[in-house]
C-alpha cells in the first residue's frame, strides 16, 4: 500500500469542521401547539444554543466517513500489483469496420486474437488497455486481471472516427520504453515495424481494393436560386479504372445521380446541379466493397444559411422588396434608428441614401451614397442619364448580366476612389465601385438597383442578386463536420440527439465530443432544432492498400529484478465507495421523513 499524494493527509484537518457544524445547529424538539404562530414563537424561545452536551445521530458518522474517504481519495491511495503488467492496444478506428473474406470484420478478428493472448496470460496479471481512436487513450483504469480486460473488451465496437496514426505511433514508442511493462500487445490493420521483443504487434486483415466517398458540400450559387448544388469527392483506391456511380436522395427520395470514371488510385469530382430542396440529403456510391462506411455521405440544406440582410434607408418600401429573394431574411432600419449592434445579426447591410458615421464591420453595399461623406471619400457627380461604357467580363459581380438592356436614369458617376476600383464604367466615371477594408467586402453603386422587380426586370434583378451574394459569399460549398472532432456549442442548444437516437445534454458554449457516429445530429435548442451532417471524410483512412506502417524505436530489455513496481490505484474504489454511501443517507433520509398533514 501507499500514496500518490500524502500531503493530502493534511485535509483530515477540517474533520473538526463536522464536528462544530453539528454543534451549531438547532437540534429540533417535538412540541405540541395548537396554531403556526404559537409555533414560531415557541421556535425562537425554545431554540438551543450552541454547544450543550454532544449528541450524534448515526448521519454524523456516515457523513464523517464519507468525508474521510474524500480525503483519502484525494490522497491518492495505491497498491503493489504482484506479477506482471501488460499493455494491450486495440485498433477501434474506422477502417476495423472492414470486412474480410471469412465474413468478420477486422474488429472482430483482433479481439479474437486479444482473447487467445491474454487467456494465456498469469491471472494475477495486470492488463492496461489502450484504443486508438479518435486519439490514442486508455480504457478507463488498469484492469486487475486478464479476464477482467476481456470481459470490457467484449463490449466495445469500432468508431465511425479516423485514427491518428502519429499519435498511435507515439503511444507504441512510450509504452515500449515503460519500465513497468513485460509485453505490449497491439492490434491494429496497420503494419507495425519494431525489433522489439517487448512489441507484440498483429496486422489484422490485408490490403485490400476499396471505392470511397469523400467530401460531400452543398452549396446556393446564388440568391434568388431554390435550388442547390451538390460536390462530392470519389475516390478510386484500386489498381484498374473504375465507373463509380453517385446516386443522390433528398428527404428519402431519388433526387440526381451522376457517374465518373475513375483511373487507379485516383481522386475525382462530382458536381449535381439543380438539387431540389430538402433538409437531409444521402450520397451512396456503387459499386459496393467491403468497407460500406465510406460508400455514404450525408448533407444538410441548413449549412446552406439563409442571409440577413440589414437595410437602412428613409425609404423603406424599397427595402421590402428584398423579401421576395428566396434565401433572404430582411431587417429594416432608419438612418436615425440604425446602431452598429444591428451589424452583429446580418450578413450583408445595405445603405441606401447614406453613410453610417464609422466603417461597418460587415459586408455592405453603398447604394448612391450622398456626396460629402468623410468615411469613404466618395467623389460623385450627379447626371440626369447613365450610360454604361465598359465592365469586367470576369467579375462575380457583372456574371451573366446584359448591360445593353439596361436602363439606370439619374444617378451618379464616381471618380477614382483609393482602394476601391471600378467594375463597371461609365461615361464620366465608375458605376460600380468594390474594395476590401478590414477583412470586409464593400460595393458601392452610382444607381438604384432596388427595388428588386424579379423578372419584371432581369437583367437588373441578376445584378442585383450578383451584389447579394458576392457580398455573402455565396458559391463556396461549405466544408462540414467529420467523425471525430469536436465542436463548441452554441449558447442556445440545450440538446443533441446523436445518429442512434441516443440523447446527450448540451452546456452552454460548451464543447460536444460524442461525434463518433457518421449520420445526422439534431441539435435541439429553445428556438427550435438545427440539424449537422457528419461523416468520414477522409480518403487517407479510406486508402486500404496503402497504409503506412508504424515504427517502434528499439529499447533496451529491462530484467525482471530491475523492472518498477506496478502501482494498482485505489482512489476509483474510494469514490464509489462515497457515491454508495450517499446513496444509502439519502434513502433513509428520505424514508425518515414525515408528509405534513393538514389539521
Amino acid at each position: 500500500m501507499g500514496l500518490l499524494n500524502p500531503s493530502a493527509l493534511y485535509l483530515f484537518a477540517i474533520v473538526p469542521a463536522l464536528v462544530i457544524a453539528y454543534l451549531a445547529r438547532e437540534r429540533p424538539r417535538q412540541v405540541m401547539v395548537s396554531s403556526v404562530l404559537a409555533f414560531r414563537v415557541l421556535r425562537v424561545m425554545r431554540g438551543e444554543r450552541f454547544g450543550g452536551r454532544m449528541r450524534f445521530s448515526w448521519p454524523f458518522f456516515l457523513e464523517l466517513l464519507i468525508l474521510s474517504l474524500a480525503v483519502l481519495a484525494i490522497a491518492g491511495p495505491f497498491r503493489v500489483q504482484s506479477g506482471n503488467a501488460i499493455a494491450v492496444v486495440l485498433d477501434n478506428s474506422a477502417p476495423m469496420q472492414v470486412v474480410m473474406p471469412n465474413k468478420s470484420t477486422r474488429f472482430a478478428s483482433a479481439v479474437s486474437t486479444l482473447r487467445d493472448q491474454l487467456n494465456s496470460e498469469s491471472s494475477s496479471t495486470m492488463v492496461t488497455v489502450y484504443l486508438s481512436a479518435p486519439e490514442p487513450h486508455p480504457l478507463g483504469t488498469p484492469f486487475s486481471s486478464p479476464a477482467a480486460a476481456l470481459d470490457a473488451i467484449d463490449r466495445l465496437k469500432p468508431i465511425d472516427a479516423p485514427g491518428n496514426p502519429a499519435s498511435l505511433n507515439s503511444l507504441l514508442n512510450r509504452l515500449n520504453a515503460d519500465r513497468k511493462l513485460v509485453k505490449v500487445v497491439v492490434a491494429t490493420y496497420r503494419p507495425v515495424a519494431s525489433s522489439s521483443p517487448r512489441i507484440n504487434a498483429f496486422t489484422i486483415g490485408q490490403p485490400v481494393p476499396n471505392f470511397a466517398l469523400g467530401s460531400f458540400d452543398l452549396a446556393r450559387e446564388s440568391l434568388g436560386v431554390a435550388t442547390l448544388r451538390g460536390r462530392l469527392t470519389i475516390a478510386n483506391f484500386s489498381n484498374t479504372p473504375q465507373i463509380l456511380k453517385v446516386a443522390i436522395t433528398a428527404d428519402g427520395k431519388a433526387a440526381a445521380s451522376s457517374q465518373a470514371s475513375v483511373g487507379p488510385g485516383e481522386v475525382s469530382n462530382l458536381e449535381l446541379p439543380n438539387l431540389p430542396s430538402a433538409e437531409i440529403y444521402k450520397a451512396q456510391l456503387e459499386p459496393s466493397d467491403g468497407f460500406a462506411l465510406d460508400n455514404e455521405a450525408y448533407a444538410t440544406a441548413s449549412v446552406v444559411k439563409n442571409i440577413a440582410i440589414l437595410f437602412v434607408s428613409p425609404v423603406a418600401a424599397d427595402g421590402e422588396s428584398l423579401r421576395s429573394i428566396p434565401g433572404v431574411t430582411l431587417t429594416v432600419r432608419t438612418p436615425e434608428a440604425y446602431a452598429p449592434s444591428d451589424l452583429a445579426r446580418s450578413d450583408v447591410a445595405i445603405f441606401e441614401y447614406t453613410i453610417p458615421k464609422e466603417l461597418p464591420a460587415a459586408n455592405a453595399l453603398f447604394v448612391m451614397p450622398p456626396p460629402g461623406d468623410k468615411l469613404f471619400n466618395f467623389a460623385t457627380a450627379q447626371a440626369s442619364q447613365l450610360q454604361v461604357t465598359g465592365w469586367s467580363t470576369i467579375d462575380p459581380l457583372t456574371d451573366g448580366v446584359n448591360f445593353r438592356l439596361l436602363n439606370f436614369r439619374s444617378g451618379e458617376y464616381f471618380g477614382q476612389h483609393p482602394w476601391m476600383q471600378a467594375a463597371v464604367s461609365g461615361a464620366n466615371g465608375g458605376l460600380i465601385l468594390s474594395g476590401d477594408r478590414e477583412g470586409h467586402r464593400y460595393i458601392a453603386t452610382g444607381f438604384n438597383p432596388l427595388p428588386y422587380l424579379g423578372r419584371q426586370n432581369l437583367p437588373m434583378s441578376i445584378l442585383t442578386l450578383n451584389l447579394l451574394s458576392h457580398l455573402a459569399g455565396l458559391g463556396a460549398p461549405n466544408r462540414g463536420y467529420r467523425t471525430g472532432e469536436s465542436w463548441v456549442l452554441p449558447s442556445s442548444v440545450k440538446e443533441i440527439v446523436l445518429p442512434d437516437g441516443k440523447r446527450e445534454k448540451a452546456f452552454s458554449g460548451g464543447s460536444f465530443n460524442a461525434t463518433d457516429a457518421q449520420g445526422i445530429y439534431r441539435l435541439i435548442a429553445d428556438d427550435g432544432t438545427s440539424l449537422r451532417a457528419v461523416n468520414l471524410a477522409d480518403l487517407t483512412a479510406s486508402d486500404l492498400e496503402n497504409v503506412a506502417p508504424l515504427k517502434v524505436e528499439s529499447a533496451p530489455a529491462v530484467p525482471a529484478s530491475e523492472m518498477s513496481p506496478t502501482q494498482m490505484p485505489l482512489a476509483p474504489y474510494a469514490l464509489a465507495l462515497i457515491l454508495a454511501l450517499i446513496a444509502l443517507e439519502a434513502f433513509f433520509v428520505y424514508r425518515g421523513s414525515r408528509p405534513m398533514v393538514d389539521a
